[in-house]
């Protein structure tokens, strides 16, 4: 089964479904992450609040922070500290920005004002400390019969730890959503096989009906004369062996092996007179032999599937000296493929009888062939058939001359 298609589309589904797989799992994890991340600051700083509370209701009654208020705040204090795995450090601090406790830290106006005035929590860039980082939450208070909040506590709460937390879910995100898109992969990629198998299969029944039927067409043409009987045939075995024998890439040598079968089509429209005349052909004669690629031309020009072998068709009797028909073309500008289809032309031409001559022997077609290289036909082309020749691939048939034969004339002594 051939795999080219199917390689591409599998090497870019798969490209495609990785960076899927990456760039989704990275957007999930984040925010699946960020859900956590909230959810756990949110519960810690709900915690935290609900410890301070009793004290603050106490300073909020006593209207001043005394020795058993601040006693109780630090317990409470501790306590968050000590249960709360993601706080590292707490402060207390009064609406204008003091701290209360520990009143040695440094004084948070701005951020204490901002979380007030926000009525909400409000969190402080990330930064650094011990190696671990940190944000630090802003959380207004307010107390029992307060009119408003009376303090702010600063939270210090880790990110690292917060991280190290969520590490198991963030993993099981990353998981499944590569194992769901690997599963797809695998599906997409399990139809792709059986859409190219059917592919395939439909593939070969086309060009094997497709070879069948220019076989059938280039055994019609070469039946109108018992001389070329086979001919067509022959040709596109002899060329491609050469295409291989050149390196010509698998589409190309099919591509040769029906341009070789059809090279002779245009015969069909060539009168009797000229196609069979086993004398000389007289100038009108020639034109109208020289016709014949043209004339197959306007057949296989109709056929959409036919137009990649036209120029093969059309160009097969240029020569590499410029000298041939119908273009006049020279050198490179023969198509490659007619260059091979002409040497595998002219080599069984040469090895079979004709009505205006005798089969040549295999050395004295060789011997043509290779005075002819660079002037009539292209170099290359002559070298791989002939080493072909030397190793026995080619070899011309043995003169049958019983075969039957389709649409010759009839002559006087058929009759009698």
């Amino acid at each position: 089964m051939r795999f080219g298609f199917l390689a591409r589309f599998a090497a870019v589904l798969l490209v495609g479904a990785t960076a899927a797989a990456a760039g989704l799992s990275y957007v999930l994890a984040s925010s699946h992450l960020q859900a956590v991340r909230r959810d756990l600051i949110a519960a810690t700083i709900g915690q935290a609040s609900a410890q301070l509370q009793p004290a603050l209701n106490i300073y909020v009654r006593e209207r001043a922070m005394k020795q058993d208020t601040l006693a109780s705040i630090r317990t409470a204090v501790r306590d968050i500290e000590n249960f709360q795995e993601l706080v590292r450090d707490v402060r207390i601090y009064a609406p204008s920005g003091q701290a209360l406790d520990p009143s040695s830290s440094p004084p948070q106006p701005g951020p204490v004002r901002r979380a007030i005035a926000a009525q909400d929590v409000i969190d402080s860039p990330v930064f650094q400390r011990d190696g671990d980082s940190l944000i630090t939450a802003y959380v207004p208070l307010g107390a029992s019969g307060a009119s408003g909040y009376v303090a702010v506590a600063a939270i210090d709460i880790s990110l690292g730890q917060l991280d190290v937390q969520t590490q198991g879910e963030t993993r099981f995100v990353v998981l499944a959503t590569i194992t769901a898109i690997a599963l797809l992969f695998v599906s997409l990629l399990t139809l792709a096989i059986a859409a190219q198998r059917e592919l395939n299969r439909r593939q070969r029944i086309a060009d094997s009906t497709f070879l069948q039927t220019m076989e059938g067409i280039a055994s019609i043409v070469d039946r109108r004369d018992p001389y070329t009987a086979g001919h067509s045939q022959r040709v596109s075995d002899y060329a491609v062996k050469v295409a291989e024998a050149m390196g010509e890439r698998a589409a190309m040598v099919e591509r040769v092996r029906a341009g070789a079968l059809l090279h002779d089509l245009g015969k069909i429209g060539i009168p009797d007179a000229v196609l069979l005349k086993p004398g000389p052909l007289d100038a009108d004669e020639r034109r109208a032999i020289e016709s014949h690629p043209s004339m197959a031309i306007e057949i296989l020009g109709k056929v959409e599937a036919m137009e990649p072998i036209v120029p093969c068709v059309l160009h097969h009797h240029e020569r590499w000296d410029g000298t041939g028909y119908p273009g006049g073309l020279a050198g490179e500008q023969i198509p490659r493929l007619a260059r091979i289809i002409a040497v595998a032309d002219t080599f069984d031409a040469m090895t079979t009888s004709r009505p205006y001559r005798a089969a040549l022997s295999v050395e004295e077609a060789r011997r043509r062939l290779l005075a002819g290289r660079s002037v009539q036909w292209d170099a290359r082309c002559i070298d791989a058939l002939v080493a072909l020749v030397d190793s026995g691939a080619i070899s011309p048939p043995a003169l049958d001359r019983e075969a039957p034969v389709f649409g010759r004339r009839l002559v006087a002594k058929d009759l009698s």
